[in-house]
């Protein structure tokens, strides 16, 4: 039996609105680690927000947590961790997306709930539409951040979609008159970064860590697919990659400890807060069970060769990952798009190298009451990036069958690119 870990965030103005449910991403992310993040949300102005850390994930119990991949000393961590589980009489088949709606229905009901607003980002708008799908009555309005839909082709497009933020980036730079004076030949020098660390790996200072990381070319294509997530730092990545062609391995933006918030607060929960346990058994049955080899090396082929290899990197492991992890396929009945008139906000950052844009206008087509905006300067996650994402929730909210007010998005523009 799982016991799941609940935190409730009280309204900063308590008007009687239903709460916001807050569903992580993933899968395998705690909810209980976004607490700092979502205490000044701006949907807590007028709504209670309740965290639940899912089935398997952070301090719920029992934990698919993998602190295998953490010892040095383990071999092969994914099989150990495997191994471990099932000893302890952990059902890996039994951690996923429909038993986690299923999850959120009871602990609703345990609370006397009788109906809420559902906030997911990533993974977590996949957990959003399958309570739409399973439990439409307990739904008042559902906001979709970063959409990851039941019928994504999450590792067979996963290379295609890092390429277009990629792509994203030397568009929007050579279109900014400041960025394309300092940056003429942004696509040049990431190649010419390529070159150089197939040729001699390096280490190179990780600009979300700050510490030496030892990066060959393809480590280095995912690295910069990893920044991409993250909308504070967009504005210095023309300057980092020309700096990493010219051999400058150390840069670092100005002020960057304190942009990035590296102290910790005092309240910051200490615990691993990805589940790779989690994280596999949803994956594997879901989305590994419906793909295959041959698609992610298809759906890789019309991109440049290079970039491809070290995109479908992380997708092929998944893939082999899932025969280690080996549990039974989800039923073809849960890839389907889910149908639904609940009111829907829907979200996508155009930097987005995981979830696109596009996913979110495949899922919109099937919400017959939904308004999808995407945001030129974000990554994966517009909500709390965005003033006018900001503005536009508390908005749909509000009344959640209006079209929302988007006067704000006309006046977004692309990241403002530092040249230094």
């Amino acid at each position: 039996m799982s016991q799941l870990f609940v935190l409730r965030l009280a309204a900063l103005r308590d008007q009687g609105n239903a709460p916001v449910v807050y569903l992580e991403g993933g899968p395998g992310g705690a909810a209980s680690a976004s607490l700092e993040d979502l205490l000044g949300s701006a949907l807590r102005t007028e709504h209670e927000i309740i965290l639940i850390d899912q089935r398997g994930t952070g301090l719920s119990l029992p934990s698919l947590n993998c602190p295998e991949y953490a010892d040095a000393t383990s071999a092969d961590p994914l099989t150990a961790c495997r191994a471990r589980l099932v000893t302890a009489g952990v059902d890996l088949a039994a951690y996923n997306t429909a038993a986690n709606a299923q999850d959120v229905h009871d602990l609703l009901i345990a609370l006397d709930l009788p109906v809420v607003n559902i906030y997911g980002v990533s993974y977590g708008t996949r957990l959003a539409l399958t309570l739409a799908r399973d439990y439409p009555q307990r739904l008042r309005a559902i906001i979709l951040d970063g959409v990851f839909p039941p019928q994504a082709r999450m590792l067979a497009d996963q290379a295609a979609n890092g390429f277009r933020a990629f792509e994203q980036l030397f568009a929007d730079c050579a279109a900014s008159a400041q960025c394309s004076q300092a940056y003429p030949d942004l696509r040049d020098s990431f190649d010419q970064v390529i070159d150089k660390l197939g040729q001699e790996p390096a280490d190179i200072i990780h600009l979300q860590t700050g510490e030496p990381t030892w990066m060959d070319s393809e480590v280095w294509v995912n690295f910069v697919f990893d920044l991409l997530y993250d909308a504070r730092l967009l504005p210095w990545l023309p300057a980092m990659i020309d700096a990493h062609a010219a051999g400058e391995y150390d840069y670092q933006p100005p002020g960057q400890d304190e942009m990035l918030g590296r102290q910790l607060p005092d309240f910051f929960l200490n615990y691993d807060q990805d589940s790779e346990g989690m994280y596999y058994s949803t994956i594997c049955a879901e989305d590994a069970s419906f793909e295959r080899a041959d698609d992610v090396l298809a759906a890789g082929a019309q991109l440049p060769p290079q970039i491809a290899a070290a995109l479908r990197k992380t997708a092929m492991q998944t893939l082999d990952d899932c025969r280690v992890w080996d549990v039974p396929a989800a039923a073809a009945s849960d890839k389907l798009p889910v149908v639904s008139d609940i009111p829907a906000l829907l979200f996508s950052g155009a930097y987005d190298p995981i979830t696109p844009p596009a996913w979110s206008e495949a899922a919109a087509q099937f919400l017959s009451a939904s308004w999808h905006f995407a945001f030129p300067a974000v990554g994966h996650g517009a909500l709390g990036n965005s003033d006018c994402a900001n503005q536009l929730a508390r908005s749909f909210l509000s009344q959640p069958k209006a079209e929302p007010a988007s006067n704000c998005v006309t006046a977004l523009r692309p990241p403002d690119f530092h040249s230094q």
